[in-house]
């Protein structure tokens, strides 16, 4: 089965912010659907240009009730930016042409439970969810 094929099977409402967006705006999105799992950042061409895990987001808004132990942790606890500053450029994503056997290791392979899928101008065109996949493989089997 194709991924297009697929979310049109399966869509999910992904998580959309703006590059401009502060903290307080991304947790907002990211808590408004308690199906998410991860924030794509979006330059003003609707683009994708970068990802934002809810691991990652969560550890920015929590960092003022944690024990800083690590340098890492502590330049967490410098004020965060905004999205374009704390995102990460580099994540694993799918096209709509591949074959959704073909995405799956790649979702398994970068522990992603949420994998954007995205077209050739690098648009959003929807989210693979590995429970979904997950469920729907138990179902038939």
């Amino acid at each position: 089965m194709l991924v297009s094929e697929w979310l049109k099977l399966h869509p999910i409402h992904a998580g959309i912010v703006h590059k401009d967006w502060n903290l307080g705006l991304l947790m907002q999105a990211l808590l408004s659907n308690s199906r998410l799992h991860d924030l794509y950042v979006l330059d003003e061409a609707d683009k994708v240009i970068g990802h934002l895990s809810y691991k990652k987001l969560a550890k920015l808004a929590l960092a003022d009730h944690c024990g800083a132990h690590t340098r890492s942790e502590l330049l967490e606890r410098v004020a965060p930016g905004s999205a374009s500053e704390l995102m990460d450029v580099h994540f694993a994503s799918a096209r709509p042409d591949e074959q959704l056997s073909q995405i799956l290791y790649r979702q398994l392979d970068h522990w992603v439970e949420d994998l954007p899928v995205l077209d050739e101008q690098g648009k959003l065109q929807g989210v693979i969810n590995l429970s979904d996949i997950l469920f729907a493989v138990m179902k038939a089997g």
